[in-house]
């Protein structure tokens, strides 16, 4: 598999595409994310308080109808690029999805919606 087919393989587009997302702290060490998302052909904008942005976008997740939970993790730091590489699970099915970023928050973010896309779709 080349590199590329191994991006489209493990972060696919997908019913459910990111279009903004942002993170402010909030009291009690919590943070603020807001995001909005295209969810087929619906776009809507949501917001979580959460004890960080992986929570904050699960519960994100969990509210468009996509519930997803992480059983393993794992980080590259390449050129100043990071890539998180998840191990994602729901209703018993587990998938493999990669998200970039030029922060660890951005790209556990972008798995996310990688594994829920592929969780979707019925990806193995």
């Amino acid at each position: 598999m080349t590199f590329p087919e191994f991006i489209d393989h493990y972060s696919p587009g997908g019913s459910i595409r990111l279009g903004s997302w942002s993170m402010e702290p909030t009291h009690h060490d919590l943070v603020e994310c807001r995001a909005t998302f295209a969810l087929e052909d619906r776009i809507m904008s949501l917001f979580a308080v959460a004890s960080g942005p992986v929570g904050a976008m699960t519960s994100m997740l969990h509210e468009i109808g996509a519930p997803i939970s992480i059983v393993k993790s794992h980080q590259r730091v390449s050129d100043g690029q990071i890539t998180a590489f998840l191990l994602c699970e729901r209703d018993d099915r587990q998938v493999w999805a990669l998200g970039d970023g030029t922060t660890c928050d951005e790209a556990n973010v972008n798995a996310l919606v990688a594994g829920a896309n592929r969780l979707l779709a019925g990806s193995e």
